[in-house]
């Protein structure tokens, strides 16, 4: 069964010699829960390219066990990152202008849920590596909550 929900990402970047860069995205979404248990959210978003506007659409895929998070992006930009509890993962992330291949490492991850799922939160600390350098340490945190009927 889908449902509306509210979707609020917060994604904290810090990179050496850099103020810490925090973005923050809210969107409505779609909300499923899968015959497998595992929980997928999907949502648009305006992302800024170049002095450009683009749309971005996201699905969030959490495993029926909460142990692990797959993010895709699509759009201008695609990309896929994955993060679990001490997980490496290795992508790539595409552009206009071409593509970079990232690792991803997981230090720390929480899945939280409300009753029945109304509320989720899903919060994951990693690193993003690129040519085998850690170009930043990031938390992002995912905050879903049933939207509210006008």
């Amino acid at each position: 069964m889908n449902r509306n929900v509210e979707v609020n990402v917060t994604g904290i970047h810090a990179r050496e010699g850099e103020p810490t860069e925090k973005v923050e995205t809210s969107a409505e979404g779609i909300f499923e829960m899968l015959e497998d248990g595992s929980r997928v959210v999907e949502y648009d978003e305006e992302q800024d390219l170049g002095g450009n506007s683009m749309k971005v659409h996201n699905k969030v895929l959490i495993d029926a066990d909460g142990n692990k998070m797959e993010i895709t992006r699509g759009g201008a930009t695609k990309s896929t990152l994955t993060f679990g509890e001490n997980l490496v993962y290795d992508t790539e992330y595409a552009t206009p202008y071409g593509s970079m291949q990232m690792k991803v490492t997981t230090h720390s991850f929480d899945f939280n849920k409300g009753r029945n799922d109304e509320e989720i939160k899903v919060v994951a600390e990693y690193d993003l590596e690129l040519q085998g350098q850690v170009v930043s340490r990031s938390m992002i945190v995912i905050d879903i909550k049933n939207a509210v009927a006008n």
